[in-house]
C-alpha cells in the first residue's frame, strides 16, 4: 500500500511539472503570431525566427526574404526585429548623439574598435 503523504507529494510535483509546461507552448503562439503578422504586413517568406534581445527588450529575430519577381529587392534577405511584449516591429536606426545610429553590433563604430586597420581603409567623412 502508498502511504498518504506519497500520494499527496507525487500530485504536488506533477502539478508543478505541468504548470511549467505551457510556458514554452506561449512563447512559440507569441512567434508563431509574428510571424504571420510580418508575412502579411510586408508580404515576405519568414525564413527563421528566433529570440534574441535588443536594449534589454526581448524580441523576436526574424529573417526575412522578399519575394522573387522583376524588381531590384527580390530575394532580398533582412532582418526584423519585433519586441515580445508589445507585438510591434522594433526600428533598424535610433537616436545617437550625432544623429541616428543603426542598432546592434553591426555598426561602423564597433566595427573600428574591433579593429583599428578598419579606420586606415577609406575615406571617412
Amino acid at each position: 500500500m502508498i502511504g498518504r503523504h506519497f500520494l499527496i507529494g507525487l500530485v504536488l510535483a506533477m502539478a508543478v511539472i505541468v504548470s511549467t509546461v505551457p510556458a514554452p507552448a506561449a512563447a512559440a503562439a507569441a512567434m508563431a503570431d509574428a510571424v504571420r503578422m510580418v508575412e502579411e504586413a510586408f508580404d515576405v517568406e519568414v525564413l527563421r525566427a528566433r529570440a534574441g534581445e535588443i536594449d534589454g527588450r526581448r524580441v523576436w529575430l526574424l529573417t526575412v526574404m522578399n519575394r522573387g519577381g522583376d524588381f531590384n529587392a527580390a530575394f532580398q534577405v533582412n532582418t526584423l526585429a519585433v519586441d515580445q511584449e508589445t507585438g510591434k516591429l522594433v526600428p533598424a536606426f535610433r537616436h545617437g548623439p550625432s544623429g541616428y545610429a543603426p542598432s546592434g553590433p553591426d555598426s561602423r563604430d564597433d566595427k573600428v574598435g574591433l579593429r583599428p586597420d578598419a579606420a586606415r581603409s577609406g575615406t571617412w567623412r
